[in-house]
């Protein structure tokens, strides 16, 4: 018996289906794809590290989020006070004034971005994305993350390289206190019955514990 070259395609595509199906509903796994789980390589962050420590020397006290914030965007994860309050609350924490910035809602799909920044020195604005797929702590993960790029850029801190900047602006973000957020907000999110999924951050929650690490240990 021969198959023709379009059969055989159909064939491998049931075989894939299926097993899909039985990843997802039998064994209880997700099928998550290799992009999700890209890792940074660890020698951007020690060198992230090498120089906040030379700029900064002592790393931030452990952050808190406000509970009734948590709450109030747990029942609504719109509501824009206290997406604001949140900012803010965040930004206080390593002496940024929040007010000044400014905070615009999206949920645009063909963004490839959870978050981003604008600033020109006077006028900030940071945007959001709000889609309905995350979480309180992926949401501060994010703020977090975006409030440090605003940091790094009042202290002068930064690496010439877009990636590696990237990856200093989330080592920045444990160094001083937020690694908590990060490392829930940064799990791989299952967005539509485990067909889709979705992760915000440039380092994983294993990277964010290597990074407490090496704080802890002074190196």
């Amino acid at each position: 018996m021969s198959f023709s070259l379009n059969t055989i395609f159909e064939i491998l595509t049931v075989i894939g289906f299926v097993y899909f199906l039985f990843k997802r509903f039998v064994l209880k796994e997700a099928p998550i794809p290799a992009s999700a789980l890209s890792k940074v390589d660890r020698k951007q962050i020690t060198e992230a590290l090498a120089l906040l420590k030379k700029r900064e020397k002592t790393p931030g006290e452990p952050y808190k989020a406000p509970e009734h914030l948590m709450h109030e965007l747990t029942n609504d994860l719109h509501n824009e006070a206290a997406l604001r309050n949140l900012l803010c609350d965040i930004a206080a924490h390593v002496g940024i004034d929040g007010q000044y910035i400014r905070l615009q809602f999206q949920d645009d799909y063909t963004k490839e971005y959870a978050g981003n920044i604008a600033t020109n020195g006077a006028f900030t604005t940071i945007n959001l994305q709000l889609h309905e797929f995350y979480t309180p702590e992926v949401i501060t993960a994010v703020l977090t993350h975006e409030v440090m790029h605003l940091y790094l850029l009042y202290q002068g801190i930064h690496f010439s390289d877009t990636l590696k900047n990237e990856v200093l602006t989330d080592t920045a973000a444990v160094y001083f206190g937020f690694g908590e957020y990060l490392q829930r907000g940064y799990q791989v999110i299952e967005t539509k019955l485990g067909f889709s999924y979705h992760k915000v951050g440039y380092i994983r929650p294993e990277d964010v514990r290597f990074i407490e690490e090496q704080i802890r240990r002074g190196t």
